[in-house]
């Protein structure tokens, strides 16, 4: 029979050394940008009201000492004293967002960034970073209490599901939402019901329904690499003959850019998108 203590221990353990491994890739960033003076104005920086060579002098202590107390958790030599660590940083983390989340500062935390973030891009601190600054503290507490017997647990199977649970919990709170594609910057579960709503609101969406329109309640739609195509026909028109609205969005957040054409299906190498989506009173449902 397994005693419950060989289970909770290396458990425990592997969530520190977790934690411990997130917190030198935060320090790291945190590094690397003051190093390279790189200029960045965050949430916790406007709610603190630091200057530029305060806060970069700051980011260079907190990521020293972020580095620092990751590196001690990950060896395992001293667990009290990385645990009191862990747990420390996971409070500060929890105080500081509080007030930011409390204040509705905008901007992000800049916890782990490499670079500038862009000025079109719309941050803000949200309680998934206040739940991963949680669970530091509680993995910290932990890792205080168990860290007689942690340090001695062996290293097994519950340890290592220790260390992939823990890394799982601090990426999922980490990634930013929704998850968007690396090229194409799109969400990755792409709603293509959203992106026809938009567009039907869109000033040249009307314009051109009401030249070329009114339309069939049938569009057929395809995708050509970060393009959404969506073809229309006029209910009194030729067949043949559809308004084309090739839409992208060069900018997560940012206004749909929407290009309009006339094409005839007639034309060599011009071919009907094989998918279609149904537009009718206001329900948009989709088919295949």
């Amino acid at each position: 029979m397994i005693d419950i203590s060989q289970v909770i221990e290396p458990v425990i353990s592997g969530c520190a050394i977790s934690c411990g491994a997130f917190l030198v890739v935060a320090g790291a960033s945190k590094l690397y940008r003051g190093i390279r003076a790189l200029e960045e104005m965050t949430a916790i920086r406007r709610a603190l009201r630091m200057p530029r060579r305060q806060w970069r002098l700051l980011g260079l202590a907190a990521g020293g000492a972020e580095c620092m107390t990751g590196v001690l958790v990950c060896s395992g030599t001293y667990p009290v004293l990385g645990g009191a660590g862990l747990a420390g940083l996971g409070a500060v983390f929890c105080v500081l967002l509080a007030y930011v989340l409390v204040k509705k500062i905008p901007d992000g935390c800049g916890c782990i960034r490499w670079r500038t973030a862009p000025e079109t891009a719309a941050e803000a601190v949200t309680w998934r970073a206040m739940l991963r600054g949680g669970t530091l503290l509680g993995a910290g507490i932990a890792y205080v209490l168990a860290a007689a017997d942690a340090a001695n647990a062996p290293r097994g199977d519950w340890f290592g599901g220790g260390v992939v649970a823990g890394g799982a919990v601090l990426v999922l709170l980490s990634m930013r939402m929704p998850v968007r594609t690396p090229v194409c910057r799109r969400p990755l579960w792409h709603q293509t019901r959203a992106t026809l709503r938009a567009l039907t609101s869109h000033e040249m969406f009307a314009a051109m329904a009401a030249s070329a329109g009114p339309f069939e309640p049938l569009a057929r739609y395809r995708r050509t690499g970060c393009t959404d195509e969506f073809w229309f026909t006029a209910a009194t028109g030729h067949n043949s003959e559809a308004v084309v609205f090739q839409v992208q969005q060069a900018v997560p957040g940012a206004r749909l850019a929407v290009h309009a054409s006339l094409r005839d299906t007639r034309t060599t190498g011009t071919t009907w998108p094989t998918r279609t989506i149904t537009v009718a009173d206001g329900q948009r449902r989709e088919t295949q």
